[in-house]
């Protein structure tokens, strides 16, 4: 029977989550029949409606309606109702004549409506809304006080919209709001004072705006804030910001050059700004730092990580190091040395920076370090020695650099713990690369593959086709005996070199031409070839001969 019902659902074309409308005699859709449980949902009906209320209805859903569905209407015949969700629907205003029929609504969500303008008062005859979701919708202008009467709401989002002006006190009465959402807008400002009577607001969300300035103390009037989002905000450059103590701050792609925080927090996303100054005033509350993609250097870095002992990661890729801080550097503190621990960093990324070496002793290299990406940097040699005080490191990334050799043995002895290990694209001489993936691999150390399905620049022929995908006996008949060879590959000296030792072969050979030209050698040279091609005998050589003497003779008296 069941089955029945199914196909005939599709052939009428209705979808199973629509609920089935009732009419009565004259053609007028009966809610109470239509939605006789607590739960309905209606999509585009342009008919009127009964009389019939619908007394048990608490949450109704209002989808893909036109303006003549007279969205509005159904709430006369839903005294009951707490939840009310319009989307896709063409409704241009809210008004509280509307809203009054439901007056115990808790939860208000429009999303992609024609709505354009919040006016004031206008959910006053709703004053036990706790959520007003109108995001994604055309929202360009709020009046002062459109949230007036809303003492218990305590979710705002206002995403996705174009308003551009925030005016102050507009957030007064919301005393109990707990989460606001104002991105993807376009503001530019936020007044002062704005967050002074939304002291229990613990997410803030302000990316996607268009900010300009940022007021310091603008965020000081909350200090249950546990998230801030800032990214992708606008042209920041300069920016401080007084916090009390914040779980999660993201500045990500705002243009900072400068961040100063004043307060503490847990963890920052800075990455892809042109960060080279960082302030944190309490550092021992930061967990975790992602600085990639900024303009930090080894100077920058030693500066702000000193004294953050409970940092766990630590993201510096993409950035600008070409040195690594070492014990009492950077500081004319004569503590410093004591003060820059990072006993408890786990990750560390230093990839697509400028390293050529690594420091034997660095404050940056925790002994509880299980995760570093040193790959992609300017590394020359690495030696094992310096990596021996992670005893606990688990994954490894040395690849994009120009390394030659590497003592793989000696170091899986010292990181038994060893999982992950990337050594792609490296100078390595002929025949190691081959070497070090069925050593390591026998010994369950997985070799991360190449980003990119080509050989490296500097790899050599034997490791062009590596890892094979055979396995070891496949790996065994790629390693040709007595393989050598030079150095295998160019640095940008070399390439200097070869380039100015052909132009001054060039040059050489020039100036030679020039000589043979002037001292009458190549014109001698046609002339002899032309007498063994035409006359080939002796007679003509010897007459030949004359004449050349007698062309030479000539031709030094007319000089």
């Amino acid at each position: 029977m069941n089955l029945y019902v199914y196909i005939l659902l599709g052939f009428c074309g209705l979808e199973l989550g629509e609920t089935l409308g009732v009419y009565d005699a004259t053609g007028r859709l009966n809610l109470s029949a239509s939605c006789p449980d607590s739960f309905c949902s209606l999509s585009d009906r342009r008919v009127a409606y009964s009389a019939s209320a619908a007394l048990g209805l608490r949450e109704l859903h209002l989808t893909n309606c036109s303006r003549q569905s007279i969205t509005w209407l159904v709430l006369n015949l839903t005294p009951g109702l707490r939840t009310l969700v319009i989307r896709n629907c063409a409704s241009y205003h809210i008004s509280k004549e509307s809203l009054r029929p439901v007056g115990n609504l808790t939860s208000l969500q429009m999303q992609r409506t024609s709505l354009g303008v919040l006016r004031d008062e206008v959910f006053t005859t709703v004053p036990r809304l706790e959520i007003l979701e109108l995001g994604q919708n055309i929202i360009h202008t709020v009046h002062i006080g459109a949230f007036k009467g809303l003492a218990r709401l305590r979710l705002l989002g206002l995403q996705g919209n174009g308003i551009q002006e925030i005016l102050p006190r507009t957030f007064d009465p919301l005393a109990e709001l707990v989460h606001l959402d104002l991105s993807h807008n376009q503001l530019t400002h936020l007044p002062k004072d704005i967050f002074a009577k939304n002291g229990k607001i613990q997410t803030l969300l302000l990316n996607g705006n268009q900010l300009r300035t940022l007021l310091p103390d603008i965020l000081s009037s909350l200090p249950n804030l546990h998230l801030l989002d800032l990214g992708h905000a606008g042209e920041l450059e300069i920016l401080t910001l007084d916090i009390h103590n914040i779980q999660s701050l993201i500045l990500e792609g705002s243009g900072l050059t400068t961040l100063v925080i004043n307060g503490a927090l847990i963890k920052l996303q800075a990455g892809n700004n042109e960060l080279s100054n960082l302030h944190v005033g309490n550092k021992s509350s930061v967990i975790e730092l992602d600085l990639h993609g900024n303009l930090l250097n080894g100077n920058d870095t030693a500066g702000f990580l000193r004294g953050m002992w409970n940092l766990q990661r630590l993201d510096l890729s993409k950035n600008v190091i070409e040195s690594l801080p070492i014990y009492g550097g950077y500081s004319e503190d004569p503590n410093a040395q004591e003060l820059f621990l990072l006993p408890s960093l786990k990750y560390l990324n230093l990839a697509n920076n400028r390293l050529v070496s690594l420091p034997p002793d660095s404050p940056i290299f925790s002994a509880r370090l299980n995760y570093l990406d040193l790959s992609h940097n300017l590394l020359l040699s690495l030696d094992v020695e310096i990596l021996r005080g992670l005893p606990v490191l688990e994954a490894l990334f040395i690849e994009g650099n120009r390394l030659n050799t590497f003592d793989y043995q000696v170091f899986h002895q010292q990181h038994e713990d060893l999982k992950e290990l990337g050594l792609h694209d490296n100078a390595w001489a002929p025949g190691l690369y081959r070497k070090m993936f069925v050593y390591l691999n026998d010994r369950g150390v997985h070799l991360q593959a190449r980003s990119q399905n080509r050989p490296g620049m500097n790899s050599s022929q034997v490791d062009i086709d590596w890892p094979p995908t055979g396995g070891q006996p496949v790996a065994q008949k790629l390693d040709p005996p007595g393989v050598s060879g030079i150095h295998p590959y160019w640095t940008l000296k070399d390439i200097l070199a070869f380039v100015t030792l052909l132009v001054v072969l060039l040059i050489l050979l020039m100036n030679l031409y020039h000589i043979l030209q002037e001292e009458g050698c190549l014109r001698r040279i046609r002339h002899w070839r032309r007498s063994h091609i035409v006359g080939g005998g002796t007679t003509s050589s010897r007459s030949s001969g004359r004449r050349l003497d007698e062309q030479d003779s000539e031709h030094s008296s007319s000089e």
